[in-house]
C-alpha cells in the first residue's frame, strides 16, 4: 500500500512538473511570436531570438547534462534550471526595451530546452525503477499543454495578445515550485557511476547514434516554421486565436494518444520504424500545410503530429533506453536534444525568419 502511494505520488508530481513546463509551451509556441510582433519585433528578429536560444543549447546543453549527472541530489539540476526558466519568464513582464525583452526571451527558450531532456531523463529513470510509466506521465504533461492551448486561445481572443507573457510567467513559476516538491531518489536505484569526460564523446563516435541523432533532429527540426510563425501566418489568413489554439490542440491530442500507448507501440515497431514513420509523416504534413488547404483539411493534417513529433520522439527515447548505458542516458538525451533537435531547429528558425521577412 505504501509503495503504491509512493508511485502515485511520484507520477503525480512529475506530471505536474511537466505541466508547468508545457503550460508555458502551450502558450509560447502558438502565441508568443504574435506578442513579440506586437512589441515591434520583425519576423527576422523573432527568428534570431528563437534560433539563438536553440543554438545556445548546443554549446551549453552537454555541459549541463554532465554537471547534472554528477550531483548527489538528482533534483538540484532540475531546480536550478527551473529557477532560470521562471526568472526569464517573469522578466518578460517587467523589462523595458527590445534588447532586454529579446534577452529574456532567449533565457526562457534556452532554459526550457535544457529542462525538458533533464526531466525526461529523471522520468525515464523513475520508469526503470518501477515508480511510474514514462509514456503516461509524459502524456499527462501533453494533456496539460492541450488544455493551455485551448484555454489560451479562448482567453487571448477575449483579453488580447498582451496576456501571453503573464500566462508564461505563471506557468514557469509553477514549474519552479513543483521542482521543489519532487521526491528524492525515485530514479536513482539503477544509476551507475557518473560518466567521465573521456567517456561522453564515445556517443558521438558511434555511427548509429549519429544516424539516430540526425533522423530525430531533421524530423523535429522540420517543425521550426510551424513553431515560430504559424500564429502570424494563420492570423494573416484570418483565423482567430481560438481557431489557432484548436489547430494546435488537434495535433496534441494525436500526440497524447500515441504517448499513452508508448510501451506497446515501442515493442511492436521498434526505434528504427518509429523514426522512419516520423520522417514520412513530416514529408506529408508539411507539404500539405505549405499548400494552405481549406481549414477542415488543415485540421486533418494536424493529426500527423502523432507521427512528426510523438513517433520520432518515442523512437529516439527507445533507442537511448535500449542502446545507451544507463550512466550515459542523461548525456545522450541532452546531446539528442541539443546537437540534433536544438541545432537543426535553431538554424531552420533563423533561416525561416529571414525568408519570412523577405517575403513580407
Amino acid at each position: 500500500m505504501a509503495l503504491n502511494f509512493f508511485k502515485h505520488r511520484v507520477a503525480t508530481l512529475y506530471s505536474l512538473f511537466y505541466g508547468g513546463q508545457f503550460v508555458l509551451l502551450g502558450v509560447q509556441l502558438p502565441f508568443f511570436a504574435g506578442w513579440l510582433f506586437d512589441r515591434g519585433f520583425s519576423a527576422s528578429e523573432i527568428g534570431l531570438i528563437t534560433g539563438a536560444a536553440l543554438i545556445a543549447r548546443l554549446a551549453f546543453g552537454p555541459a549541463a547534462a554532465f554537471w547534472a549527472d554528477h550531483q548527489d541530489d538528482e533534483r538540484l539540476a532540475l531546480r536550478v534550471v527551473s529557477f532560470l526558466f521562471a526568472l526569464g519568464a517573469v522578466a518578460l513582464i517587467i523589462v523595458p526595451g527590445k534588447l532586454l525583452i529579446g534577452a529574456a526571451a532567449v533565457v526562457v527558450i534556452f532554459s526550457f530546452g535544457l529542462l525538458v531532456p533533464l526531466t525526461d531523463t529523471a522520468v525515464l529513470r523513475a520508469d526503470r525503477s518501477g515508480h511510474l510509466h514514462f509514456g503516461q506521465t509524459r502524456a499527462a504533461g501533453s494533456f496539460i499543454f492541450l488544455a493551455a492551448t485551448l484555454i489560451g486561445g479562448a482567453v487571448l481572443t477575449r483579453l488580447g495578445i498582451g496576456a501571453v507573457v503573464w500566462a508564461m510567467a505563471g506557468a514557469a513559476s509553477l514549474a519552479f515550485f513543483m521542482s521543489l516538491a519532487l521526491p528524492r531518489g525515485a530514479g536513482r536505484g539503477d544509476r551507475a557511476k557518473p560518466v567521465s569526460w573521456r567517456e561522453a564523446p564515445k556517443l558521438l563516435a558511434s555511427p548509429v547514434f549519429i544516424a539516430v541523432l540526425f533522423s530525430a533532429g531533421l524530423t523535429q527540426g522540420a517543425h521550426a516554421v510551424y513553431y515560430a510563425f504559424s500564429y502570424l501566418r494563420w492570423e494573416a489568413i484570418g483565423y482567430s486565436a481560438l481557431v489557432i489554439g484548436l489547430l494546435w490542440a488537434t495535433g496534441v491530442i494525436a500526440e497524447i494518444i500515441l504517448l499513452a500507448r508508448m510501451r506497446s507501440i515501442a515493442v511492436r515497431f521498434g526505434p528504427a520504424a518509429l523514426l522512419a514513420l516520423g520522417g514520412a509523416g513530416a514529408a506529408i504534413r508539411w507539404t500539405i500545410t505549405a499548400m494552405e488547404p481549406p481549414l477542415w483539411v488543415l485540421f486533418l493534417t494536424q493529426t500527423l503530429h502523432a507521427l512528426t513529433f510523438a513517433a520520432a520522439y518515442i523512437g529516439a527515447i527507445e533507442f537511448l533506453d535500449r542502446a545507451v548505458p544507463t550512466r550515459l542516458v542523461n548525456t545522450g538525451m541532452t546531446l539528442m536534444s541539443t546537437t540534433g533537435v536544438g541545432a537543426i531547429t535553431g538554424l531552420a528558425t533563423v533561416i525561416a525568419g529571414f525568408i519570412w521577412q523577405g517575403e513580407g
